[in-house]
């Protein structure tokens, strides 16, 4: 075999396939090695005990989700609308501040971020920000604990600079949609789709040079013409580059923080109403949603983020039943039956986090994460600038790590 049309990738999660799919497209040999006994990586669908499929990693797919939809439509996925929006939430609990002051109060963000120079914003993180707004305080607790949840980290470690858009504190896309199966669907089909995808491969090393790379698992090593390396930031930094990677890449990959995020998931007694709940109390909120037929899946989901949102949940100590509790009574009307599921993605090995949160220095540097480096791309929700956290921007970099490969192997 030639390796110089032979392309490894490196992980096997939605941006890794996406690579891996759109090179063989291209008519090049592509292994896919992955050091999961699964494929996926972050999107991770399994099913309860009643047959209701939960998702315990990635949720949401938006409306103008471009890349989700042309996957699942390539490969026959569908996709069901979920009845229910995540980001506009109902409040729950003592003096919960109103959705319309919520609104009320990300509108005078809206506007005092409008009036802001790029100079400024670059210094501000979220959390200061937000704190020093003019405004209900009900609202400011509400909407920050949210923010919060979903940066999956304190918002005074979160820059304001990766709040970007032209409304950014607006909610939304009102409408949901999830794969009928599961979104792991979309990943196993694409691995279907591919000729060599290998689980339990975790590599160690890769050896890079004008000509090609080497990729070393243990003591077993593979040549190709070039690779992606489609795994989270931490695990990237923790790999064996020769020669090294640039300073600036190996520093911003490095310094790149992990949300802390965790998913919950109890099976119900009969199809629950649809609802989204967010806790005044806590960076915590739940769901139940439809799935197919329009009909609600039988099941309470939940989600914690940040570091103060697992204290209050006794999540850092083990502990299962506060957050059983929790989810119990936001949702008094619906009874909760067996054993409930749990995933800690900050304790996952492969991606010791559950995505990236953006401080002012790592935003600062993000052009670092895309860039090739000789005969290796990278991809991954890290590298997707503005797409980050999401399904699409590991889907969109993939696309584009295997465009910088072609390019690569065309230039010979």
């Amino acid at each position: 075999m030639h390796t110089q049309r032979r392309v490894i990738v490196v992980g096997a999660g939605l941006a890794g396939l996406s690579a891996a799919r759109a090179l063989a497209d291209a008519g090049i040999d592509v292994a896919v090695l992955e050091a999961r006994e699964r494929v996926g990586g972050r999107v991770w669908s399994v099913t309860l005990t009643n047959g209701a499929v939960v998702e315990l990693g990635a949720e949401w797919i938006m409306a103008d989700d471009s890349a989700v939809q042309d996957t699942a439509a390539r490969f026959e996925v569908e996709l069901v609308d979920t009845g229910v929006s995540y980001s506009r939430r109902e409040p729950w609990g003592d003096r919960a501040a109103t959705l319309d002051a919520q609104d009320a109060f990300l509108e005078s963000a809206n506007v005092a971020l409008a009036r802001l120079s790029p100079e400024r914003i670059a210094t501000m993180s979220v959390g200061a920000f937000l704190a020093a707004l003019d405004g209900d305080e009900a609202a400011r607790a509400i909407v920050m604990r949210r923010l919060a949840g979903t940066c999956a980290i304190d918002l005074r470690d979160v820059a304001l600079a990766s709040f970007d858009g032209e409304r950014p504190f607006s909610a939304h896309s009102d409408r949901y949609s999830r794969a009928r199966t599961g979104n792991q669907a979309l990943a196993l089909e694409l691995a279907a789709s591919l000729a060599d995808v290998r689980t339990g491969q975790a590599v160690d090393a890769i050896e890079h040079d004008d000509a090609g790379a080497t990729v070393r698992v243990g003591s077993h090593a593979e040549r190709a013409g070039a690779v992606v390396v489609a795994v989270p930031a931490p695990i990237v930094s923790r790999m064996a580059f020769t020669p090294a990677l640039p300073d600036d890449l190996g520093s911003a990959l490095a310094g790149l923080r992990m949300g802390v995020a965790s998913k919950f998931a109890v099976a119900t007694k009969g199809r629950p109403p649809t609802r989204s709940r967010q806790a005044a109390g806590r960076s915590m909120w739940c769901w139940t949603a439809n799935g197919a037929g329009g009909k609600a899946r039988k099941c309470v989901t939940s989600f914690a983020g940040s570091p103060a949102a697992h204290d209050a949940l006794g999540l850092h100590r083990g502990e299962l039943t506060p957050w059983l509790e929790a989810v119990r009574a936001m949702n008094p009307d619906i009874t909760l039956v067996g054993e409930p599921v749990l995933y800690s993605w900050a304790d996952d090995p492969y991606t010791l986090g559950a995505y990236s949160s953006w401080d002012q220095a790592s935003w600062s540097c993000r052009a670092a994460f895309s860039r090739p480096v000789g005969r290796v791309a990278f991809a991954g929700e890290h590298t997707a600038a503005d797409r980050h956290g999401t399904m699409e921007g590991a889907l969109r970099s993939g696309r584009r790590a295997a465009e910088q490969v072609v390019s690569m192997l065309r230039a010979r």
